[in-house]
């Protein structure tokens, strides 16, 4: 039904209402395409020039720094080895928009004198940063842990170095004493100390395409017993630790979870299987408990009768808790096709009553015109305030989120600027709420860049048409209008309140880093921009990920307090409503109402 015009009466509170919120652009720094967090040189690498640098992790403290580490397996010029190699922290005090180095965290033999760390000398890869929410024994809160897989040296390497000094590793080596240890700083992650060692494995045997097959001579029994892959949470006053086992298990209790270790674990041909566990510390105790089975993995026969759990390689643990009351854990998985799957569990701690191999991703239920969850391995999902969750695994550059946050909720797919990579994380950005990526990207390269999703932090505006009292919309659609619409543009003029999902009728307007101006819709952080990106009479307005630096639009004040908004790529054309309902488009300059916007917060 024709909403009845109220004419001047209306007119004349909405344009003092507008008078009151005047778009100041955006509180916080944005950069939508992002940048270079780190890249490789000509130095020389440990392993393979292509994986040098990889696993970015971030956290965020109390202060709003958002702080970050990775991989960098350089070749440490003091040793010529992996001898003294450490882990890069960087850090960011704009919300994930720039980044710079702050400190590199030492390996546990260069870091305390206490002789049980003398033989972890390298602090390799893996790296998890987390942010105690809480106090956890002697631990308190606000306090910043790192979680990483620390070593010996790489015998691999020094081995074929002696041999040929000309020599260039082509994937990863063969590292002795492979554990995960627990650093942790209360500075903000400036300085760091070694607080114990979660679990310890022995030989890493090659790894990423070259299991069991990189084998150094010093290790004997050809050994492949690594650990990987540390994730940190507080559980009902415990901090737990989740980690991808390589240690050989010939099964584990069914009513306990814990594994049974092979005997011949040192010595006996290795599976090259792996298992997914976790371990729980009171923040007090000498030692973390006993490891407990979350997936098992199929069971693998190793001949004279001895059998194995670990077949297909479940690894990349996360968890995150649902909101009907359930746990989630994502993983990567290499056996029997589906590459990445999950399990549901009512206890985060006993995941092991479950399935041993999971369920396939593609099978969550998704929103029409998204496409099934990403494959390809190394899944990240977050939970955000008030429940929604994202996920993202490494087949794909984009994201899909559960807005209702359940174990059995729709997943709907998002577009990002963060192209597919390996290995690529998510952060929720207090004070922006926004989500920061970074990604590895091309040869060792880690990159960062944000993505709004909706529901960000900032004013949201209304935008009222002079000439039909109409509002900007989108016709409920949340998410690309190239996804979630059958790729055709969906921004047009809409009665107020008329919507059933009422945030599509509201807009975040945002200063570009370039200057120009973007309009971000509440319900899915998606920018109204010229559909074919063509500056030309006529085109029309659709929503999708912002991709530009730049922005769509000058905001252009008006001598009455309307705004005006001009093509940034063809500044004779602008926004224009032509008559009720009208899908926008942009047109020559016109004074009849149509391109007049009042803002009203």
């Amino acid at each position: 039904m024709h909403r009845r015009r109220a004419g001047k009466a209306l007119g004349t509170f909405v344009a003092a209402s507008a008078m009151l919120a005047i778009p100041m652009g955006s509180a916080q720094a944005y950069n939508p395409t992002g940048g270079i967090l780190y890249q490789l040189g000509n130095e020389p690498c440990l392993k393979g020039r292509g994986n040098c640098a990889v696993y970015p992790k971030s956290a965020q403290l109390p202060s709003g720094r958002l702080v970050a580490s990775f991989e960098k397996s350089t070749v440490v010029p003091k040793t010529g080895s992996a001898d003294r190699q450490t882990l890069p922290v960087y850090k960011s005090d704009d919300h994930g928009t720039s980044w710079k180095p702050l400190s590199e965290v030492k390996a546990p033999a260069y870091l305390s004198s206490d002789p049980k760390y003398a033989k972890y000398t390298s602090n390799w890869t893996n790296p998890y940063l987390y942010t105690l929410p809480q106090d956890v024994g002697n631990l308190k809160q606000g306090t910043l842990l790192l979680a990483s897989v620390v070593s010996g040296d790489d015998h691999y390497y020094k081995e074929h170095k002696a041999a040929d000094p000309n020599w260039t590793p082509s994937n990863d080596g063969d590292r002795k004493n492979m554990a995960i240890a627990l650093y942790s700083s209360t500075d903000g992650g400036v300085s760091w100390k070694v607080l114990n060692v979660v679990a310890t494995g022995g030989w890493q045997g090659g790894s990423a395409g070259a299991t069991g097959q990189n084998i150094a001579s010093a290790n004997t029994h050809k050994q492949v017993d690594p650990l990987w892959e540390p994730y940190l949470m507080v559980y009902k006053g415990r901090l737990v630790c989740y980690y991808s086992d390589e240690n050989d298990y010939i099964g584990f209790d069914p009513a306990t979870g814990v594994p049974t270790p092979d005997p011949a674990n040192g010595t006996a041909p290795d599976s090259h299987g792996q298992i997914l566990v976790h371990r729980t510390w009171d923040g007090r105790s000498a030692q973390w408990s006993g490891p407990v089975v979350d997936l098992a993995g199929l069971t693998q026969n190793m001949g004279g009768g001895k059998t194995e759990i670990g077949g297909g390689r479940p690894g990349m643990t996360n968890v995150v808790r649902t909101t009907d009351g359930k746990w989630m854990l994502p993983f990567e998985y290499w056996g029997d096709g589906a590459n990445t799957r999950y399990v549901i569990a009512d206890n985060p701690l006993e995941f092991y009553r479950g399935s041993a191999t999971g369920t396939d991703v593609a099978s969550l239920p998704v929103a029409a015109g998204s496409r099934p969850l990403a494959r390809g391995g190394s899944p990240v999902v977050v939970r955000l305030p008030g429940g929604r969750l994202v996920y993202n695994a490494a087949g794909s550059g984009n994201v899909w989120v559960n807005e209702s946050g359940r174990s059995d909720g729709t997943w709907k797919e998002y577009q990002t600027t963060s192209p597919a990579g390996y290995s690529r994380n998510l952060q929720y950005v207090e004070g922006t709420g926004r989500i920061a990526i970074l990604n590895n990207q091309g040869t060792s390269t880690i990159a960062h860049a944000e993505v709004d999703l909706g529901q960000s932090d900032g004013a949201y505006y209304q935008l009222v048409n002079r000439k039909s009292d109409q509002v900007i919309g989108t016709g409920n659609h949340t998410n690309d209008a190239n996804i979630g619409n059958g790729d055709v543009p969906d921004v047009a003029l809409e009665e107020p309140g008329s919507a059933a999902n009422a945030d599509t009728q509201y807009w975040h307007v945002v200063t570009e880093p370039n200057g120009g101006t973007t309009l971000l819709n509440k319900s899915g952080g998606r920018a109204a921009a010229i559909w074919t990106g063509n500056a030309t009479a006529g085109q029309r307005i659709g929503q999708w990920v912002d991709n530009s630096a730049t922005g769509s639009w000058n905001l252009v004040k008006t001598s009455d307090g309307f705004y005006k908004l001009q093509s940034v790529k063809n500044t004779s054309l602008y926004l224009t409503g032509a008559s009720d309902g009208a899908p926008l488009t942009l047109q020559n300059a016109a004074t009849d109402g149509s391109q007049d916007w009042e803002l009203v917060q």
